[in-house]
Order: structure tokens, then C-alpha cells, then sequence
């Protein structure tokens, strides 16, 4: 009514002015016609290509401290079709006001919302192909429980305004086209208090104050990006300037909460380097205007935003003198990771949701790599390669596991999506598999050329496969796609051929690997590239071949036949290899130096995985654990660990599970008492490391009663005064000494952990309390997750720690069960989906069907759940195979001790 009362008045007075003095009756004026509003079409899914955004306008109003803000995005539209409608995203938010401009005029224009976040736009006219813009008005509530949106967390007694939007969440925080193939440039523009700090991805242009003690902070236009990757901050920060960076310098800081600029020393120090590792390795200067660092109060938050990276608090934030080799791995890594996916992600952006192992795949793969040339001591490579391929195989050997590119068909198919086993992982060994068989620089040299040839664009499977194609040749493009589109790994076993006169000859077979239990098929096949080793006296060979059916032959270049063959030569090839007894024992028993460490690595992984699929009895696989408990090299220790966490130890009668501790003991506990809780002078961060995994088998696994009485005076030193204990040794001290721990010692953790003014130093504090071991207090614990007195962001790792000790596991699963929905409630979907996969170390079949009674009425509301539990009744079903085959064998050896 009121857009039509000041044209009527006009009217009114106009006639009265000029009226004669006996004027004739006014006839009536005529009603507006009543737009006629087509009816909502919502899409299924994905939105209409038809009506593209070209370039978003955002302006908003953002106050920390107040629960609400507001907002309005211009959207300039390509209409490529007529339309009635225009769908886009907005969750949780008031869109007061819709208008569209086309040709110069308006269009009358109504906002309504759909489910899933889907807002339309009905037109009271059509809409002509051409140019248009869509103007929304809207308000938005400030997250304070959950990390996603535009969130807001107190520091000092501040608030601050952090995002966090990948991957569709920020259609909570602005109206949006919410989708990654839609990339295109954004204006943004702020209004803030005149004292807060206000930064986003691309450089400020300009700042001007406004009345009430506010400002606008207007910033350059970016380069073009989908909606998740937009980020700001608001808050009375502080800066930390940090030089130039780059081979085109730009600048780098550091956006810290007040007060906590000193910690950021280390990270200043080595990003610089950082971005120059990541600048050769593409032979690209670093892509946009600026690095900003924002510190984000948690590790989830952590984020590739371009221009200004998201790295959380207990990553970035070191205190001078705490400098341990786990935090210094931590930071380098996870920054190399984040600014890796600025080429791997933002440069060229995956087009849908099945392809975000394209961003995720190929920055996991260069994290590794830039790690171990960032810092060739850690042995990154080696590491990553042995533990990040056996986690990739694992979690590939369940039915449940969806292929490397997952349709996607839901936002819980997204949420799904990523996946750690797969989207992150299996990609990245691929990729060291094609390394491995091609080659470092010509796989280098392809990706380079899929950077090259999507920049600031969208790239698909497809895109991706046919680079391989023309770069590293046909051949190499059909191995990679036949591991792309199906779950699963391979199983490579061979026989050997030896006839007098002959090349001796390998007679090789694949099948899906899975383990004993499972009820998938092993009918499967792959172009597998296969990579051999073999040897006989001095001489040795390394042959390849691709192997694409069911069976195939590879000759050997020996003189004679060999005395052992390696079937997955420098551990690279992304399979498991199947080994009789016969032919494990020579590569058991070859000279020191025959094989690579990494050689070494996989073939202790694929001795487990042999023990999985029931090809070897676990207790025969623990022979081979003596020999890595003392060898020399840090990651073959671990990988002889493996065989000992097979052993489901809560269920060994008592007097098993002290042989065990007591073996244990023998076997780590003369090297964890010569290295002792203190560190020498110029000590290897290798030898740091190789301390605490020690210490932890011995006095952990182990209960040594010397060195866990050490423990747990170190840690009462260390909660009385942090200096008095090594940082390198304070975690490991607090872990033994917590499992041991007595009421006295849990109550001076709590009363520091209420005391914490640092969110990340109480999290840990509270996160110790999860390994008591004694009952009331393990109840205790768990208690706390469920109150109201500390974040639940941070205590749910007490759950997890309590669900995975064998001591505690029954009483968690009891507080689990009845306090799963409150939970659930209180945390993001997809943190809640993490906690429907913890239920995977269960290893009985009456608490399978606990677990699926409890689960799966309530599955199918928590994204990415179904598949969770899927995964997890399936991972137990394994298990509980696993421990009827092997208990009695690994009884009968424990009690040979």
C-alpha cells in the first residue's frame, strides 16, 4: 500500500488547485494489478547454469558483540535463458528485501526459501538473457557454538568474528550462488567499530569514518573465487608485521588476538621459505596481493582463504622456548598444506563436489613433498609415504568406502565427500605411485601444466586426466582413471618361473584386497603399474609393467633365478602384495642395506595386511617384532608397532595381558631407559622424536614402574611450574603420568584447566583427563563432557580418549549411549558424523549391535552419518573376524615369553 499513497495524494492536491468551481465527480482511480508469482521450482541439487552470478557486491554490517548482523549482496547476473525464477542459497538467515534490476528498470521480485538452504527468487515478469542484478537485503545470527558461518569467540573478554564456509555454509553467512563452479570476482565492504580491525582476502582501498564511532572498510576487488573461499575477520586484533615475501614481495602478518603477537616468532620466521618452496615447485610467483595470517582460535577453522589463510591457534601460536619438534612438523606441514591448495584449490578450483579430491588429493600429495625439503631431518617423506598409504589402504579395504571421485547427489553427499581415507589420502598415493613409475620431474612438469592451463578457473576429473594424458602419455591416463571411478584397492601376489636357459619370469594376478570378513567381491581389476625387485647374491634388478587384466608376466633381468622379489619396489605402488611363507622368509632374512628403509616400511604393511586377510596368523607376524624394536631407524620401529596395536588387549585374560606388558617392557624399555626424560645437548629432532615413541610403548604400553613413577613426578613438576620440565617431554610425562594418575593429580589438572586463560592449554588439560584409568574417575571425566561448565568443542576429547582405552572403553560407551543426542545437538553434523566413526574400535559382536541399535534411527539427520556407521559396523564385523582367528595364536606366543 504505501508505494501507491504519495503518487494518490499528488494527485489529490493537483486537481483541488486547478478544479473549476463546480467541478464534475472524479471517476475512480484505477487498483494495481497483483503481480501474478510463478510457482517455486526449487532445484534438486544443483543450481541452474541458466542464471549465473558474474560478480558479487557484499556490503555488512558486523558489531562482535551483538547476536545479529546485517547485510546486502548485489549479485550481477549473466541470465543466459528467460526466467521466472532465480535460485541461489541462504540458511538460516531473513531476506528482507529482493529486488532485480534489468534494462535499466526494476522488476518486482519476491524472496522464498526451499529446504537445504535453497532461496528462490520468483519474478513477477520474465526475466530476458542478458545482464541483470539482484539485490538482497538480509540479517544473519552470529554463530557462538559451532565454528561455521561467520562465527564469533571471546578472547580476553573480546569478542572477535571469525568464518569458516567450506564447504556450504557460507550460504549462512550471505546469500549466494553456494557452489564451486561458480568463481567469479567479489567487492566486499564493512562497517565496523572505528577501533576494530577489519581484514579480508584481498587488500583494504579504502577506510572512512562514520558517525556513532564506526568506519567503512571498502577492499579491492579479488580475483575470482567461489563463495567458500571468502573470509574477513572483525576485532580488536593484533597485527604482526612480518616483512615481504615472494618472488613478486608482497606483505606478510599475522592477525592475532591482543596480547598474543610474541607467539607467532616461529611462523614468521619460516613462512617466508615456505612460500619460496612452494614458488619453485610450480616455477610461480605467489598468486595474489598479500598474505594475511589469521589465527583462528582452534584447529578446525584452519583453511586455504586466499590472501588471508586460516592456521589455527594450537598450530601458530608457540610460546618462545616451546619449540618442540611436534609443534615446528605441525606448523610447517599444515601451513605448506594450506598454502599449497593457493595453487591446488584457489588458482584452479574444483568444478563440483565429486571433484574436491582434485583440491584435497593434490595439496596432500605437495605437503609431503615441500615438508621434506622444508626440513630433510624430519624424514617427512618417508613417514608420510609408509603411514598415510597404509591409512589410505585400510580404510579402502571396506565395502562401505565410496570411490576416489564420489558422486554426489546430497549436501550429505558433500559433507561425505571429505573424506581423510580417500579424498585426501588414496589421491595423494596415486599420485606417488605415477612418481614412483614416471618419475619426480615429469609428474612435477604435469601438474604444472593443470595449473597452467585452469588458472582462475574450474577443472574436472576429466580436465585433470586429460593433462596426464598429454603430458605423461595415454598409458599413464588410464592407470590413473582405473583407480579414480572404483573403490578398493588391488592385491598383486605372483609365482616365479625358472626354467634352465630363461629369463627367470614372474607370473603376476591382481585382486581386490580385503580382509577376512568382509562380504565384498574381490572381482575387480585395475591398470596396475607393478614395480619388482629382485635379487640373487650381488646382483639385482628393477622391472615394471603395467598390469591390466586378471594375470600378466614380467620377465627379470637376472643371469639366474633370483633368491627373493619384492613386489612393490621402493614401497610406492598403491597395492597390497600378497607373499607366501616361502617367499616372505628371504626378504626377511636379506642383508642389511638390500632393501630401502621405505622398502622395508611396506613390506611390514603388507605383512599386516596379510595378517588382516588371514594369510598369516598374528601371532607367527609377532616374530618379526624384536628385530624393528631395535633397529636403528626410527620409522621401521613404528612400523613393527603396528603388529602390537592388532592385539586387542581388553580382551586377553588377565594374566595374558600382564605377559604382554610384561614383553612389551622387554622389548623398548632398555632403549627408553638409556635415552631416559632427559634430552642431551644437541640432540636430533629424529632422536627427540624416537624418545617419546620409547617412552610411550614402555611406560604406556608397557606400565614400566620405573619410568611411569618418573612421569608422573615430571608432571606434577610441570603443573606446579612450567619451566621445570623439557617441552619435548611435558605431553608425553602428563599422557603416562594421567593413565597411572590418583584423585590428587586429576584435581590439580581441573583446577588448571578452570584456571587456563588459553583455550588451547585448557583443551589439552582437559583432554589428559580422558586417559584416567581409575573408574570414579574416568567417570568424573566423562561427566564434564556432558555439563555446561567448558566448551564441548573442547572436552569431547575426553570421549574419545576414553572409547579408545581398553581400560575405560565400557564406561564410555555407557556415558555414550546415554548422552549421544544432547551431544549430537551441541555440535556440528559432520563432528557429530566423527563421533558415530569412533564406534569402529568396538571388536564384539554384542556391542555391533549396540551400536547399530543406537545409531541408526538417528543416523540420517547428522551429515555424513549413514556412511559413518556403515563404515564403523562393518570395521567392528572385521574385527571380531580378526580376533577368532588369531587369539589363540597370539596366547600361545605371549605365553612362550
Amino acid at each position: 500500500m504505501r508505494r501507491f499513497l504519495l503518487p494518490l495524494l499528488a494527485l489529490v492536491t493537483l486537481h483541488c488547485a486547478h478544479a473549476p468551481e463546480s467541478p464534475a465527480p472524479a471517476a475512480p482511480l484505477p487498483s494495481p494489478a497483483t503481480p501474478s508469482w510463478p510457482e517455486p521450482q526449487p532445484p534438486a541439487l544443483r543450481l541452474s547454469e541458466a542464471v549465473r552470478p558474474v560478480r558479487y557486491t557484499l556490503d555488512l554490517t558486523m558489531l562482535p558483540s551483538e547476536p545479529t548482523y546485517s547485510g546486502t549482496v548485489t549479485i550481477d547476473l549473466d541470465v543466459r535463458e528467460p526466467a521466472r525464477q532465480v535460485w541461489l542459497h541462504a540458511q538460516d538467515l531473513e531476506v528482507t528485501q529482493a529486488r532485480v534490476l534489468t534494462g535499466g528498470r526494476a522488476v518486482e521480485a519476491r524472496p522464498v526459501t526451499a529446504s537445504e538452504g535453497r532461496l528462490g527468487v520468483l519474478l513477477a515478469e520474465p526475466l530476458g538473457p542478458g545482464q541483470a542484478q539482484l539485490i538482497l537485503s538480509f540479517q544473519g545470527h552470529t554463530e557462538r557454538e559451532r565454528s561455521q558461518g561467520i562465527y564469533s569467540v571471546e578472547e580476553g573478554g573480546q569478542p572477535y568474528l571469525y568464518t569458516f564456509f567450506e564447504p556450504i555454509d557460507a550460504r549462512r553467512a550471505f546469500p549466494c550462488f553456494d557452489e564451486p563452479g561458480f568463481k567469479v570476482p567479489w567487492r566486499l565492504r564493512f562497517t565496523v567499530k572505528q577501533e576494530h580491525v577489519a581484514l579480508a582476502n584481498s587488500p583494504i582501498a579504502s577506510e572512512e569514518q562514520l558517525p556513532g564511532g564506526l568506519k567503512r572498510v571498502t577492499f579491492a576487488e579479488s580475483h575470482p573465487m567461489p563463495s567458500y573461499l571468502v573470509a574477513f575477520v572483525v576485532g580488536p586484533f593484533e597485527l604482526v608485521e612480518a616483512g615481504l615475501i615472494g618472488r613478486n614481495p608482497v606483505p606478510l602478518r599475522f592477525i592475532v588476538p591482543r596480547g598474543r603477537g610474541a607467539e607467532t616468532a616461529y611462523a614468521a620466521r619460516v613462512t617466508p621459505r615456505i612460500i619460496t618452496l612452494l614458488e619453485d615447485f610450480f616455477d610461480q610467483p605467489y598468486p595474489y596481493e598479500k598474505l594475511d595470517v589469521a589465527v583462528v582460535p582452534r584447529y578446525w577453522g584452519t583453511m586455504e582463504h586466499p590472501g588471508i589463510v586460516a592456521l589455527g591457534q594450537p598450530l601458530t601460536l608457540i610460546r618462545p622456548g616451546e619449540e618442540t619438534v611436534m609443534r615446528r612438523k605441525a606448523y610447517a606441514n599444515i601451513a605448506i598444506h594450506e598454502l599449497g591448495h593457493y595453487w591446488f584449490g584457489n588458482v584452479v578450483t574444483c568444478r563440483w563436489w565429486d571433484d574436491i579430491w582434485l583440491n584435497e588429493s593434490l595439496t596432500s600429495w605437495l605437503d609431503t613433498k615441500i615438508t621434506d625439503q622444508f626440513e630433510p631431518s624430519w624424514n617427512f617423506a618417508l613417514d608420510g609415504q609408509a603411514n598415510s598409504l597404509a591409512y589410505a589402504l585400510r580404510v579402502d579395504s571396506l565395502t562401505a568406502t565410496p570411490p576416489l571421485r564420489k558422486p554426489i547427489t546430497t549436501n550429505d553427499d558433500i559433507i561425505g565427500s571429505f573424506d581423510n581415507g580417500t579424498t585426501y589420502a588414496k589421491g595423494a598415493a596415486l599420485l606417488n605411485m605415477l612418481q614412483g613409475w614416471r618419475g619426480p620431474e615429469p609428474v612435477r612438469d604435469m601438474l604444472r601444466a593443470h595449473v597452467r592451463e585452469h588458472a582462475w578457473g574450474v577443472a574436472t576429473t576429466e580436465d585433470f586426466v586429460a593433462t596426464v594424458d598429454r603430458t605423461l602419455g595415454t598409458d599413464t591416463a588410464r592407470v590413473f582413471q582405473s583407480f579414480i571411478e572404483q573403490p578398493g584397492a588391488p592385491r598383486v601376489s605372483a609365482t616365479l618361473e625358472c626354467k634352465a636357459g630363461a629369463q627367470p619370469l614372474l607370473k603376476l594376478s591382481q585382486e581386490r584386497f580385503l580382509p577376512a570378513g568382509s562380504t565384498g567381491s574381490k572381482a575387480q581389476k585395475w591398470n596396475v603399474p607393478v614395480c619388482v625387485r629382485a635379487g640373487r647374491g650381488k646382483d639385482t634388478t628393477r622391472e615394471c609393467t603395467v598390469l591390466a587384466a586378471e594375470t600378466g608376466e614380467l620377465p627379470l633381468s637376472l643371469s639366474g633365478c633370483p633368491s627373493w622379489v619384492l613386489l612393490n619396489a621402493e614401497g610406492t605402488g598403491y597395492y597390497r602384495s600378497g607373499y607366501t611363507r616361502e617367499q616372505l622368509a628371504p626378504l626377511l632374512a636379506t642383508a642389511a642395506g638390500t632393501l630401502t628403509t621405505s622398502e622395508r616400511l611396506t613390506l611390514l604393511g603388507d605383512m599386516k595386511a596379510g595378517v588382516d586377510r588371514g594369510d598369516v596368523l598374528l601371532g607367527e607376524a609377532l616374530k618379526v617384532v624384536p628385530s624393528t624394536a631395535s633397529d636403528p631407524s626410527r620409522l621401521v620401529l613404528e612400523g613393527g608397532v603396528q603388529f602390537l596395536s592388532s592385539i586387542r588387549i581388553e580382551l586377553l585374560p588377565e594374566a595374558d595381558q600382564e605377559r604382554f606388558r610384561k614383553w612389551v617392557r622387554a622389548l623398548y624399555g632398555p632403549r627408553a631407559r638409556a635415552l631416559g626424560w632427559k634430552s642431551a645437548p644437541g640432540e636430533s629432532d629424529d632422536v627427540k622424536a624416537l624418545r617419546q615413541q620409547l617412552l610411550m610403548l614402555a611406560a604406556g604400553m608397557g606400565q614400566d614402574p620405573a619410568l611411569s613413577q618418573e612421569a608422573g613426578r615430571l608432571a606434577r613438576a610441570w603443573l606446579a611450574d612450567r619451566k621445570a620440565v623439557e617441552p619435548e617431554l611435558a605431553r608425553p610425562a602428563l599422557q603416562i603420568a594421567a593413565r597411572n594418575g590418583d584423585a590428587s593429580l586429576f584435581e590439580k589438572i581441573l583446577t588448571q584447566a578452570r584456571q587456563a586463560q588459553d583455550r588451547n592449554e585448557r583443551a589439552e588439560l582437559l583432554g589428559l583427563l580422558g586417559g584416567f584409568r581409575e573408574p570414579a574417575l574416568a567417570k568424573r571425566a566423562l561427566e564434564l563432557v556432558a555439563g555446561d561448565e567448558f566448551d564441548v568443542r573442547d572436552t569431547q576429547h575426553i570421549l574419545r580418549t576414553a572409547l579408545y582405552r581398553s581400560e575405560t572403553r565400557a564406561l564410555a560407551w555407557e556415558f555414550y549411549q546415554r548422552n549421544f543426542d544432547a551431544l549430537a545437538s551441541r555440535l556440528r553434523s559432520d563432528e557429530a558424523g566423527r563421533l558415530i566413526g569412533v564406534t569402529g574400535v568396538f571388536c564384539e559382536e554384542s556391542r555391533r549391535a549396540e551400536v547399530e541399535a543406537l545409531l541408526k534411527p538417528r543416523v540420517a539427520r547428522l551429515e555424513g552419518g549413514p556412511r559413518e556407521l556403515t563404515r564403523s559396523l562393518e570395521a567392528i564385523r572385521v574385527c571380531v573376524e580378526s580376533e577368532r582367528r588369531n587369539q589363540p595364536g597370539v596366547l600361545e606366543f605371549l605365553r612362550r615369553q
